[in-house]
């Protein structure tokens, strides 16, 4: 039974609705390219993620189909759909619905690679309990992951995890690039290109 829901926003990847800043130095297209890398890195470190489904929220809103189409063969190369949720091994996928049936709900900031499934896992231990929230700070301002129990009690405590870089701009996609995980990045940029 899944009792966790992460939640992650998703714009449609297409040049000139993603990452402005990289956009105005190397162009809507390159943007394009390193936003989709980017996400593709992000998912592929949620991989696995026990008693957990990841809920993918399209933007624009019609966006949904597309983005499953370009996203869900990048991911696994087989995959079965019931009731609207998609699964493969490792994966549990849906592009919407209720989340009265989870215990837990994060959200997490697809620009963050470094957000990773031991990292959430960690971070949600205990929440069943509905005794605390955890929130993620990103570097530059801002949060990269925040988890409550969706039934929470007055007064939670809070727990802060460590800061995390998000990638918004060149200077963290070199950053990340030269990073441990550069190399799933810039293999996921060489693939999209």
């Amino acid at each position: 039974m899944r009792v966790r829901l992460l939640i992650l926003n998703i714009q449609e990847p297409l040049p000139g609705r993603v990452l402005p800043l990289i956009a105005k130095e190397h162009g809507p297209d390159e943007a394009a390219r390193r936003y989709r890398a980017i996400v593709l890195t992000t998912l592929r470190q949620l991989r696995g993620l026990t008693k957990t489904r990841l809920r993918i929220v399209p933007t624009p809103d019609d966006a949904g189909e597309a983005i499953r189409f370009w996203l869900l063969p990048r991911l696994s190369e087989r995959w079965q759909a019931a009731d609207a949720v998609f699964v493969a091994e490792g994966w549990e996928i849906d592009f919407g619905g209720d989340s009265d049936a989870y215990r837990i709900e994060a959200f997490g900031e697809i620009l963050c690679p470094f957000l990773g499934a031991r990292w959430v896992h960690t971070a949600l231990l205990g929440l069943e309990r509905g005794t605390h929230r955890v929130v993620g700070p990103a570097r530059e301002g801002g949060e990269y992951f925040r988890a409550h129990p969706v039934a929470p009690q007055e007064l939670l405590e809070e727990r802060t995890l460590p800061e995390l870089p998000v990638i918004r701009n060149e200077s963290h996609w070199q950053q990340a690039l030269e990073s441990p995980l550069g190399p799933a990045l810039k293999k996921a940029w060489e693939d999209e290109g």
